[in-house]
C-alpha cells in the first residue's frame, strides 16, 4: 500500500449521502483571482491507459493515487494538474485522497490499460474505489467510484484543471484558464481558447474546453480559485460542507468542486473534452450515461485484439513476467500520439512536473511543458525495437517514416528531439550521432531499405554521420563531448545498413565510403575508448575519452552539482553497445575484463535486485547528479529529497534499462540464469500495474514531506528498490523489457542486427587495405571551387571519394575511381564554402581502406552585400568587461574580427569571423550566444527591443529591426519577426579553420538585402540555465560569470548593479559610432546602431 503525495496540490472530491439535500443557487463570480501558482503534476505514475485505437485522443494517468495528466487531443497536451475524491462526515472530519489517504493500484484487465484505485484513510472507516479507463469511442476519461463504508459519508470530486497545457495563477498567470458551472446539466466546464506558447512552432494547438459530468446531476458545484477562500477544499476542510457556491471563475488557476450523487453507492463520471464547451459537455454526457460496462469491455476488446498481433512471451514465464511483457509492449504503444504516426514520446510523464510552474510566461508567453513527451530520436528508436520484436510492424515502420519525413533536417541530420510534428521544441539543441546513426538501421531491419521515397533521406543522414563521426555534439547522455563507445557504435551499426542500402539504389560509390567508415570506427574503437593507465583494472573500457587518447590525464565535471574527475575514474556501461549491436563479441577480452570494473564502480544491490548508475567514479554517491537530491552524495543539491529541476542538481540513481542491458550481454555468453534475475529486477522496480521508471531510488527510505510543502522543494517519498521522482513510466525502459522478454526466450538478443554480426563477429571483421592521400594536404585552405585528389591504395581497389561541405550544409557529392596497376588513383572533387570533409574509401573484396581530410574553400558562393572589419581586441564591451575566469573561456572568444553578408542565390549567409573559436563545453560554438538584427526597410512591422528586458540594452530606432536570428551552440537557431513569429528555419555551423560563425538563411524567408538594410551585431556568452540565455555578470570576473570590471578597476562603469550589465562583449558598429561609449551604461539607457548596407 502507498501513501498518497502529502504536498499535491490538486484535488478530486465527489459527495456520497443517502440523503440529498437541495443545492444553493450559485453566485455569479468567485473572488480570489487569479489563485495561487498552478504546476504540472507528479511524473511518477501508478498506471496509464488510451484506447486501443486512434480514434479517441485522449490519454489518462494516475499518480499519487489521483487522477493525474490526462492529455488530449495529442499526447503533448496535458489538461488536468489533479482530479481527486473527497470524504466527509458533514460534522467532524474533511479527508482529501492526497493528504489523508493510502492506496493500492490493480489492472482492471490484462492488457494494463486501464486500472482500479483503491483509497482508504489512515484511521480507516470507508474505501473509495475508483476505476479509470478512456471512452473507445470518445475524447473522454471515465471514472466509476463507489463509496464503500457507513451511512451519512459524503463525496465530493475536485478538479484542478491545466486546459491545454497550462494552468495560469501566481504573479505571471501564464495560461490562464475559466471555468464555469453550465446549468443545464450541472457540468464542470473548463475552457482555455489560446494556443500560443512559447513553443512556437507547434501550430497544431487547437483551443480546447474539459466538461466533467456524471450520470446524474451533481447535487451541488461551485468554480473558485485554488488555494483562496472560494477552493471548494476551503471550504470543506473549514464547515464539511460546500455551502456557498460560485457558477464562474475566470482567468486563473481555477478549480472545481462538486458533490456526487451516489444514492445507489456508485457514480460514473467522465472527463470530456471538444473544442469549445458545448461540445466538451456533449462528450462527457455521452459517455457518463453509457453504461460503464459497456464501455470496460470495449476497452478492453481493442486492446485484446492489439494483443492478439503480438509474439507471445516465451511460455515458462512466470504468469506475472508474462503479464509485465504485455504490459510493457502496451505502453509502447500507447505513448504514440494518435494524430502523428510513429511519433512515440519518451514518456507520458514529465520529469518532476510537480516542481515545474504551469503559470510561467517565457518570452512573454504561456509556458508549454513537453519535456518527455516529446519525440527523441534515441527514445524513438529504443521504443522501435520493442514494436519490431514483438510484431507490430506496421508501428515500427510508422517511426522511421517519421524521423526521415517529418523530424530530419536538411543538412541530414536528426535532432536531439522535436515536437509531435516534427519541428523543433524549446528544448530542442544540441547534437548526437547516435540519434542521426540509428534510423538509418531501423530503415534496414523494418524493411524500408528498398522505399525509393526514403532512400535520398538515408543518404543525407549516412553523409552527416560520414562527415561528422566519429565525435560530434554529446553522447547518449547528453551532457559530454568526445569519443562514446555507445555512439560510436550507433554509429557503426547505422553505416553498416547504410552501405547495404545505397548498394539496393545502385550507389556503390556511396557503399563504399559508409563501408569504409564503419571499418575504421570498428576498428580505432579500442583505441579511442580502452585505457591501459586508469585506476580499476590493466584494461577497461572508460565512459568516453575527451580527445581520442583514453590514457590522458583529462579531467571533467560530471555534471547536474556532481564532481570533477580524470575520465579514467569515469565509467559507464556503453560499451556493450558495441556486442548488443554485434560489432565485438561478447566474449571479447576488454568487454570482460569492463564487466567486474562496472560492477565495483556503478553497480548496486537494492531490495529489487542489481541496478547501475548511468556512470560514475569510485567515490562513493559521485555517479551524476540528474535525479532526486541525496545529500549524503558529494552534490551541491541542497535538501533530501527535493526534486532536481529546482536547482538544476542532484543525485543520480539506478536505472532499469541498464539491468536490461546487461542482462542482453549475459545472454549472449550463456548465462540465461542471471539475465532472468535481472528480468526480474527490472519487474521489481516497476508501480504495481507494472510502469518501469526511469530511475530507482538506491538509499535508505526517505519519507514524503509533509502535505503543504512547497512542491519546488518536497520530497514525495522513496523507497529503496522502486522509482524515483524523474519520470515513470520511461517508454524506453518498458521498451528494454519487451526485448529482453523475447531475448531469453530465443537466448541472444533479438533487435541485434545480422547484418552488423555478420560483418565483424561471425567471419571476423574486415581486413585493412593500406591508403594515402598525396594531396591536397589535410586543413588545405583554397581559394579555389575544386580540388585535385590524389592517392594510392591497392592495385584494382575500388575508390570512392565523397565530399561534405558542412559549413553550408550542401548535398555531399561522391565521385569513384579504381587504382590502377601501381595502385595509383586521381579525382577531382567540387569545393562548397567554407569547409568541406572529404571521406575516401577503398574496397577490394571485403577489405577496406579509410582517410579523411579537411579542405576550406574561401570561394564566396555569391555576392557580398555587407563586408565590414571590426578591431581586434575590442571585446570589453563598455572597455572594461572581462572575460569569466574558468579556463573553459578562450581569450578572443567574444572578439569579432569580420561580418559579412552573402547574397548566394536561394539563401544569404551571414558570417561572423571571431579572433578564436575553440569548441567550449564540447559544442564548437558552445561560449557564444550571436544576435543578428536585420532591418528589411520594405517590412511592415519593426522593434527596437532586445529577446529580453534582462539583456539591458535597445536597437536604436534607425536600426529597428524587422527579423531577428540567434546563433548559439546547445540550441537551435532562432528566426523570428517583429513580433516574435517564427519565420523558418535556419542553419547555424561553426568553422574553427576560418574562426568563423555561418548562418544560412532561405532568401525566400529572409528577403533580398540590399540598399537601405541594416544589420545590428551583438555578440556575448550564451548561458543554457539563464532565463534569457546569456551569461551573467559579477561586480569583477567569477569561473562563469563575466566582470563588470577586471580586479581592482576604477571607471565609474565598475559601480553599477551588475544584473544591469548590457549583456554586449562585442557589437559591429556603423562609421562615426564608438563601441566603448555606445555600451557605456553609465550614459543612459544602452542603445546599439547597425551597420548599413551601402
Amino acid at each position: 500500500m502507498k501513501a498518497a503525495a502529502l504536498f499535491a496540490g490538486p484535488l478530486l472530491l465527489a459527495s456520497v449521502l443517502a440523503a440529498v439535500p437541495a443545492a444553493a443557487a450559485p453566485a455569479d463570480v468567485a473572488p480570489g483571482a487569479p489563485g495561487a501558482l498552478s504546476h504540472f503534476d507528479l511524473a511518477r505514475k501508478d498506471c496509464v491507459g488510451t484506447a486501443a485505437n486512434r480514434s479517441a485522443k485522449v490519454w489518462f494517468t494516475v499518480a499519487g493515487g489521483v487522477l493525474s495528466d490526462v492529455y488530449s487531443p495529442t499526447i503533448d497536451n496535458t489538461n488536468v494538474e489533479t482530479m481527486q475524491f473527497v470524504v466527509t462526515d458533514g460534522r467532524t472530519f474533511t479527508h482529501l485522497q492526497t493528504r489523508d489517504t493510502t492506496y493500492t493500484t490493480r489492472a482492471l484487465d490484462a492488457s494494463g490499460m486501464s486500472c482500479r484505485v483503491t483509497s482508504t484513510p489512515r484511521a480507516g472507516g470507508y474505501r473509495i474505489v475508483a476505476d479509470f479507463l478512456t471512452d473507445p469511442r470518445r475524447d473522454s476519461v471515465v471514472v466509476r467510484v463507489r463509496l464503500v463504508g457507513p451511512a451519512g459519508l459524503a463525496l465530493y470530486v475536485r478538479l484542478d484543471p491545466t486546459v491545454n497545457g497550462n494552468g495560469g495563477g501566481g504573479t505571471d498567470n501564464g495560461g490562464a484558464d475559466d471555468a464555469t458551472v453550465d446549468p443545464a446539466t450541472t457540468a464542470l466546464v473548463s475552457t482555455d481558447t489560446n494556443t500560443a506558447t512559447n513553443a512556437t512552432n507547434r501550430t497544431y494547438a487547437v483551443p480546447t474546453s474539459m466538461a466533467l459530468r456524471a450520470d446524474r446531476p451533481f447535487v451541488t458545484a461551485s468554480s473558485g480559485y485554488a488555494g483562496t477562500a472560494s477552493d471548494g477544499l476551503t471550504q470543506l476542510d473549514a464547515t464539511h460542507s460546500l455551502a456557498t457556491t460560485y457558477r464562474d471563475a475566470l482567468h486563473g488557476n481555477v478549480v472545481q468542486t462538486a458533490r456526487v450523487d451516489l444514492r445507489d453507492g456508485a457514480a460514473t463520471l467522465a472527463l470530456g473534452f471538444g473544442r469549445d464547451p458545448a461540445s466538451a459537455i456533449g462528450v462527457a454526457g455521452a459517455s457518463a450515461n453509457t453504461p460503464f460496462g459497456q464501455t470496460r469491455e470495449r476497452f478492453a476488446d481493442g486492446w485484446r485484439d492489439y494483443d492478439r498481433g503480438l509474439r507471445q512471451p516465451p511460455g515458462w514465464l512466470s504468469p506475472k513476467l508474462a503479464a509485465a511483457y504485455r504490459l510493457s509492449a502496451n505502453v509502447v504503444k500507447a505513448s504514440e500520439d494518435k494524430t502523428f504516426p510513429g511519433a512515440i514520446v519518451a514518456s507520458v510523464a514529465s520529469p518532476w512536473g510537480q516542481a515545474v510552474s504551469a503559470g510561467a510566461t517565457p518570452n512573454g508567453r504561456p509556458v508549454y511543458f513537453g519535456s518527455y513527451r516529446e519525440v527523441f530520436a534515441r527514445d524513438l528508436y529504443e521504443a522501435y525495437t520493442a514494436l519490431l520484436v514483438d510484431g507490430d510492424l506496421a508501428t515500427a515502420r510508422d517511426t522511421v517514416r517519421f524521423l526521415f519525413e517529418r523530424q530530419q533536417l536538411a543538412d541530414g541530420r536528426l535532432p536531439r528531439n522535436s515536437l509531435l510534428n516534427g519541428q523543433t521544441a524549446p528544448d530542442t539543441g544540441g547534437d548526437q550521432l547516435d540519434e542521426s546513426s540509428y534510423p538509418i538501421l531501423m530503415a534496414w531491419q523494418a524493411g524500408l531499405g528498398g522505399d525509393a521515397g526514403l532512400w535520398p533521406r538515408i543518404r543525407r543522414a549516412a553523409d552527416f554521420v560520414v562527415s561528422h563521426g566519429p565525435t560530434f555534439g554529446s553522447e547518449r547522455w547528453e551532457e559530454q563531448s568526445g569519443y562514446s563507445p555507445s555512439t560510436i557504435a550507433a554509429e557503426i551499426a547505422g553505416l553498416v545498413a547504410a552501405g547495404a542500402i545505397a548498394d539496393i539504389h545502385g550507389d556503390h560509390a556511396s557503399a563504399i565510403v559508409y563501408r569504409a567508415t564503419a571499418d575504421e570506427f570498428q576498428r580505432s574503437i579500442k583505441g579511442w575508448t580502452v585505457t591501459t593507465s586508469g585506476p580499476y583494472a590493466p584494461r577497461y573500457f572508460i565512459r568516453l575519452s575527451k580527445t581520442g587518447d583514453p590514457n590522458a590525464a583529462v579531467s571533467y565535471n560530471l555534471g547536474n552539482g556532481s564532481v570533477t574527475a580524470d575520465q579514467r575514474s569515469i565509467v559507464d556501461g556503453g560499451f556493450l553497445e558495441l556486442t548488443r549491436l554485434g560489432i565485438l563479441p561478447a566474449g571479447d577480452s576488454d568487454i570482460r575484463a569492463s564487466l567486474p570494473v562496472v560492477d565495483r564502480v556503478i553497480g548496486r544491490q537494492t531490495q529489487s535486485g542489481q541496478g547501475f548508475y548511468r556512470y560514475g567514479t569510485d567515490l562513493p554517491g559521485s555517479e551524476d547528479g540528474y535525479g532526486d537530491c541525496y545529500e549524503p552524495d558529494p552534490t551541491t543539491c541542497p535538501l533530501t529529497g527535493q526534486p532536481w529541476p529546482t536547482a538544476n542538481s542532484g543525485s543520480g540513481h539506478l536505472w532499469p534499462v541498464l539491468s536490461g542491458e546487461r542482462a542482453e550481454q549475459q545472454l549472449q555468453t550463456g548465462d540465461r540464469a542471471g539475465a532472468a534475475r535481472l528480468l526480474r529486477a527490472m519487474n521489481a522496480y516497476a508501480s504495481d500495474i507494472g510502469l518501469v521508471p526511469e530511475q530507482d531510488w538506491e538509499n535508505p527510505d526517505f519519507a514524503a514531506s509533509p502535505y503543504g510543502t512547497p512542491p519546488e522543494t518536497a520530497s514525495i517519498g522513496y523507497v529503496n528498490g522502486e522509482g524515483a521522482g524523474s519520470a515513470s513510466p520511461l517508454t524506453w525502459a518498458q521498451a528494454q523489457q519487451v526485448r529482453l522478454t523475447l531475448s531469453l526466450g530465443a537466448g541472444k538478443p533479438v533487435e541485434q542486427p545480422e547484418i552488423v554480426r555478420d560483418r565483424y563477429v561471425e567471419d571476423g571483421p574486415p581486413g585493412a587495405l593500406a591508403l594515402t592521400v598525396d594531396s591536397p594536404a589535410d586543413g588545405t585552405v583554397t581559394p579555389g571551387s575544386t580540388a585535385h585528389l590524389t592517392g594510392a591504395t591497392a592495385p584494382g581497389a575500388r575508390v570512392a571519394v565523397s565530399t561534405s561541405p558542412t559549413d553550408v550544409g550542401a548535398p555531399t557529392t561522391t565521385v569513384a575511381a579504381t587504382a590502377d596497376g601501381t595502385g595509383h588513383f586521381a579525382v577531382d572533387v567540387a569545393l562548397g564554402f567554407g569547409t568541406n570533409v572529404v571521406t575516401i574509401g577503398a574496397e577490394r573484396g571485403k577489405a577496406t581502406g579509410y582517410r579523411r581530410l579537411v579542405v576550406v574553400s574561401t570561394a564566396l558562393p555569391g555576392n557580398a552585400v555587407l563586408d565590414v572589419a571590426d578591431p581586434a581586441g575590442d571585446d570589453h564591451g563598455p572597455g572594461t568587461y572581462a572575460y569569466p575566469t574558468s579556463d573553459n573561456f578562450h581569450d578572443g572568444a567574444f572578439d569579432i574580427e569580420r561580418f559579412q553578408v552573402i547574397d548566394a542565390g536561394d539563401r544569404v549567409f551571414l558570417r561572423t569571423q571571431l579572433r578564436d573559436l575553440t569548441p567550449t563545453f564540447g559544442s564548437p560554438l558552445g561560449a557564444q550566444l550571436l544576435d543578428i538584427y536585420i532591418r528589411d526597410p520594405h517590412a511592415s512591422a519593426f522593434s527596437t527591443a532586445a529577446p529580453f528586458l534582462s539583456r539591458n540594452y535597445a536597437i536604436a530606432a534607425d536600426s529597428a529591426w524587422s527579423s531577428r536570428i540567434e546563433a548559439q551552440g546547445f540550441a537551435d537557431g532562432v528566426f523570428v519577426d517583429a513580433a516574435n513569429r517564427p519565420l523558418g528555419t535556419v542553419a547555424v555551423t561553426a568553422n574553427q579553420a576560418t574562426r568563423s560563425i555561418l548562418v544560412s538563411v532561405p532568401k525566400a524567408a529572409l528577403g533580398q538585402p540590399g540598399t537601405g538594410w541594416v544589420f545590428t551585431v551583438a555578440l556575448h556568452g550564451q548561458d543554457g540555465f539563464s532565463g534569457d540565455r546569456a551569461r551573467g555578470f559579477d561586480h569583477t570576473p567569477q569561473p562563469f560569470l563575466f566582470g563588470v570590471c577586471a580586479p581592482g578597476g576604477t571607471s565609474p562603469i565598475c559601480a553599477i548593479d551588475p544584473g544591469t550589465a548590457p549583456k554586449v562583449v562585442d557589437t559591429v558598429p556603423p562609421s562615426g559610432i564608438d563601441q566603448a561609449t555606445e555600451l557605456d551604461p553609465t550614459r543612459g539607457p544602452v542603445t546599439l546602431h547597425g551597420v548599413p548596407v551601402p
